[in-house]
């Protein structure tokens, strides 16, 4: 039996790393990505990854042309074995696989005046559905357990959409003020958390430059929101200092969200201004624990039995391995260092295979 492997995607490097998830070794790399490389989902009976293509250069707010292809890595060969477009659709960000119904979703920004969640068939690798959303950019979603429900963040627009998968509906909205970032279900299906809200930045990815904005008035302070998937009603907030980016929901239900932290203002910092991991207990919503890595953690997954999260810091293009036990970082792999932005981003749980 082979070892379970962690993929991890560079959106500005456009490659694809395969590092050894017990002893972190670089097995392999897949160069020369289509730009630019965002979010992978896992279809485990055919040991495929799907990986979103986003934009052709720099980041989402910068007006720069929109990608829309899914590329499809074979985890075993190493390898993109296919491409699935998407166009009309526009800018695919975050994808999701449902083995139940064989059917992969991404959502899209634009493309043609639509909008949404794209359907597409995993047999045939065909775009065969198409759910139209009332808010614009949908930017990350998950799904329930059950593959019955999706839910949508869609950056500045004030709500997250609940879709029902199986209708192929929109069947409502939940408030969410000044927009969302990452969103994601907890294991048994009953809750759904969410970062709020949007996060006002100034980026400029060719110069390496992301600061804060001002944000709009009004704007409520950064927040993790705990929803009820029985009723669709928001039953709990935590707040933090700074702006969260990303989350995800833990095997035993711990939700670990991403902060990004900026200079004071008028400060001259004298390094890196190092972002945090809260880990949070899902029924206090209580921190737990406060973990510093490195510049703008991003996209987080988790080892096969939960004890380990491994944490894409975007800015410096590297990934936090964290010992969910002791909440420390245990040791730190190198997919992207040196640019002026790394772009680690998306990344994916290969396990290992019998035989």
């Amino acid at each position: 039996m082979t070892g379970d492997v962690l993929m991890v995607a560079s959106q500005f490097g456009q490659k694809l790393d395969f590092f050894d998830a017990t002893t972190l070794e670089k097995l392999d790399t897949v160069p020369d990505l289509i730009a630019q490389p965002h979010e992978m989902a896992w279809d485990g009976g055919r040991r495929l990854a799907y990986l979103a293509h986003t934009y052709r250069a720099g980041a989402y707010g910068e007006g720069k042309p929109k990608a829309h292809e899914i590329s499809v890595v074979d985890a075993d060969a190493r390898t993109v074995v296919d491409v699935i477009d998407v166009s009309p659709y526009e800018a695919p960000h975050d994808v999701e696989y449902d083995p139940a119904a064989d059917l992969i979703y991404t959502g899209v920004e634009a493309g043609d005046g639509r909008n949404g969640i794209v359907v597409i068939d995993a047999a045939t690798r065909q775009v065969v559905g198409n759910i139209p959303l009332e808010a614009p950019n949908a930017h990350w979603m998950c799904l329930t357990p059950d593959g019955a429900k999706a839910y949508v963040a869609h950056k500045e627009a004030p709500v997250l959409s609940v879709v029902d998968l199986r209708a192929r509906r929109q069947v409502g909205t939940i408030s969410a003020p000044a927009g969302a970032e990452e969103i994601d279900c907890s294991p048994d299906g009953r809750f759904v958390f969410a970062a709020t809200p949007m996060m006002s930045l100034v980026i400029n990815v060719a110069q390496g430059q992301l600061n804060k904005a001002v944000p709009p008035p009004g704007t409520p302070v950064p927040g993790l929101v705990k929803i009820d998937t029985g009723t669709d009603e928001v039953v709990g907030r935590l707040e933090f200092e700074e702006y969260l980016s990303a989350l995800r929901v833990a095997p035993d239900g711990r939700v670990l969200v991403t902060e990004f932290r900026f200079p004071e203002p008028g400060a001259t910092p004298s390094g890196p201004v190092r972002g945090r991991v809260h880990v949070v207990d899902p029924d206090k919503l209580e921190v737990l624990a406060s973990v510093e890595v490195d510049e703008l953690p991003f996209t987080t997954r988790f080892s096969a039995d939960g004890r380990t999260a491994f944490t894409a810091n975007l800015k410096t293009g590297s990934v936090s391995v964290i010992d969910l036990d002791t909440y420390e970082v245990t040791a730190t792999l190198d997919n992207n260092i040196g640019p002026a932005f790394g772009g680690s981003h998306g990344m994916c749980l290969v396990p290992g295979r019998e035989g």
